[in-house]
């Protein structure tokens, strides 16, 4: 079992500042898509497990949230319904969810593959070549791949076979464009658990999407019937401390547990995940942005009062150096916001 904690902030604050200059925009396109899920009908079973859900554990912007009482993951109590993921993916509130995600031009696009997907391509190579075999030897497909910024970093490592898959025809365009090459491939998001039964590849990446999946147990199903697939490499988001942040500053953007974020796994539940689909963990990589989230929080609410506005940049000056430090003692307690796990099927 390979563990690994902790990344630089540095690349993701850099990202990430239209999170500060924008909070009131975001905050209010969040409230909107819950406001939308909120109407949905209530969800009855956990996400993850399927379990029965009984009672609510608290509420943050009009939801409703829930904890599985046996795998322990943090439910929505409204089911994301078509109505609901076409609010958020496609229509409405769906450009400013892509917008977060996107990057316009190549330099751009090229920024955000090194910082943020070349580390995670790295991480599951390094684990397979451990673990398993060569990783330039294998076949990867990237679920949700978005406009390629993970396929880009594979091919980084000289990977050779990897292929992108994606719902949205102007990311894939875009993505192929910034590549060079077609490396990305358009499929209907009906037919995701077909593509996830008959894919030929050695290795399936689901870099942020599994949480955005209305059925996920039955994509996670497909690929364990799947005798191609080996090995799963996921990341997801977490109830983590920034969850409570978000809580007690509602005036900031929501970022953990908001809009396409309509459940989040924990420690317990990833186990219950792989134990009930048959699959051993083989590579843990825990890391986290808890600590941005709450320098952010604060430099926003400070920016928002005029008597603190002033203090802005001193709270930076003071914060800042620590960011790295304290957040590593969190992922070192798997209380990060964010963990990248690789699965080994038991076919």
């Amino acid at each position: 079992m390979i563990t690994r904690y902790g990344k630089p902030s540095g690349p993701q604050l850099a990202l990430n500042q239209g999170f500060f200059t924008g909070n009131e925009r975001f905050l209010q396109q969040g409230r909107a898509i819950n406001e939308v899920y909120a109407r949905q009908p209530t969800r009855k079973n956990c996400k993850n497990c399927d379990h029965p859900l009984r009672g609510q554990a608290f509420a943050k912007q009009g939801v409703a949230y829930g904890i599985c009482s046996r795998c322990g993951h943090l439910n929505g109590m409204h089911e994301d319904t078509d109505a609901f993921c076409a609010t958020v993916y496609t229509r409405d509130c769906g450009e400013s969810y892509a917008e977060n995600y996107g990057a316009s031009g190549e330099q751009a696009f090229q920024k955000r593959v090194a910082d943020i997907y070349v580390p995670k391509a790295q991480f599951l190579c390094d684990s397979l070549n451990e673990c398993c075999e060569s990783a330039d030897t294998l076949r990867y497909a990237d679920f949700g791949a978005g406009s390629g910024y993970f396929v880009s970093a594979l091919l980084a490592q000289d990977v050779r076979e990897v292929t992108g898959f994606e719902v949205s025809e102007a990311q894939v365009r875009f993505g192929n464009a910034m590549m060079g090459q077609d490396r990305l491939r358009v499929h209907p998001l009906e037919k995701t658990v077909a593509l996830a039964e008959s894919v030929e590849a050695d290795v399936v990446s689901m870099i942020g999407v599994l949480e955005h999946l209305q059925r996920p147990r039955e994509i996670l199903a497909a690929l364990r019937r799947n005798p191609n697939v080996h090995n799963l490499y996921l990341s997801v988001p977490t109830f983590s401390p920034t969850v409570f942040f978000e809580m007690a500053f509602p005036s900031v953007m929501q970022r953990q547990l908001s809009a396409g974020h309509t459940h989040l796994y924990t420690e317990s539940s990833l186990n219950w995940m792989a134990k009930e689909f048959g699959m051993q963990q083989l590579a843990a990589w825990w890391f986290g942005t808890d600590m941005l989230d709450l320098f952010r929080d604060v430099a926003v609410v400070l920016e928002q009062q005029a008597e603190t506005r002033g203090m802005v940049e001193a709270w930076g000056e003071m914060f800042t150096p620590s960011i790295d430090a304290v957040q590593v003692e969190l992922d070192k307690r798997h209380l990060a916001s964010e963990v990248h796990m690789l699965f080994q099927f038991g076919h």
